[in-house]
C-alpha cells in the first residue's frame, strides 16, 4: 500500500498542468452553461408562448447571487458527469495527459467525484491547487497524475514484483 501511495505522489501533475486543466475545463463549462441556459430559455419560451427576447431579458435580470449559485451548480454537475463518464478525465485532462485517481489508487467512486466536483464551488478553490493539494483533492482523497508516467511506474512496479515472485518460487 505504501508503495502505491509513493507511485501516486511521485507522478502528480505539476501546478502548470493543473492550471491548464482548470482554464480549459472552465472555458468549456462556461460555454456549456451558456448553451444550457440558452436551451432552457428556448424551451421555456416555447412552453409559455413568450417571446424569446422577453425570456432572455428575464434571465439576464436574475439576482446576481442566484445567477452565481446556479452557474456554480451547473459547473459542478458538468465536471462530475464528465469525470464520471471518462473515469477521471475531463477535456482539459485529456489535452494535458493527466487523470484523477484515488490517493491509494483504488477505483474512483461516484461519491469521490461528487465530493471533488462540488468542492470546486468553494471560493478560491481554483487557487488552492497551487499548494501541495488542492482543496477538492484533499476533501475527496484524490490526486491528479501525469497518466503516462503513472501507468509506466505502476507497470514497472508490477513487473518487479512478478520477477520477485519468480525468484522466490
Amino acid at each position: 500500500m505504501a508503495k502505491v501511495l509513493q507511485i501516486v505522489e511521485r507522478n502528480r501533475a505539476s501546478s502548470g498542468l493543473r492550471l491548464a486543466n482548470y482554464l480549459i475545463d472552465f472555458a468549456l463549462c462556461f460555454s456549456g452553461t451558456i448553451l444550457f441556459f440558452g436551451i432552457l430559455a428556448v424551451v421555456y419560451s416555447f412552453i409559455t408562448g413568450s417571446e424569446i427576447d422577453e425570456v432572455t431579458y428575464q434571465m439576464e435580470s436574475i439576482n446576481g447571487l442566484v445567477d452565481r449559485v446556479l452557474t456554480m451548480i451547473v459547473y459542478a454537475v458538468l465536471m462530475f458527469l464528465t469525470e464520471w463518464e471518462t473515469k477521471g478525465r475531463s477535456v482539459g485532462k485529456y489535452i494535458t495527459g493527466t487523470k484523477v485517481v484515488k490517493a491509494d489508487d483504488s477505483p474512483l467512486t461516484a461519491m469521490d467525484l461528487l465530493k471533488r466536483s462540488f468542492s470546486r464551488i468553494v471560493p478560491f478553490d481554483a487557487l488552492s491547487f497551487l499548494g501541495k493539494n488542492g482543496w477538492h483533492d484533499s476533501w475527496s482523497d484524490t490526486r491528479v497524475v501525469k497518466l503516462k508516467d503513472f501507468e509506466k511506474a505502476k507497470n514497472l512496479d508490477t513487473d518487479i514484483n512478478a520477477i520477485g515472485m519468480k525468484e522466490s518460487g
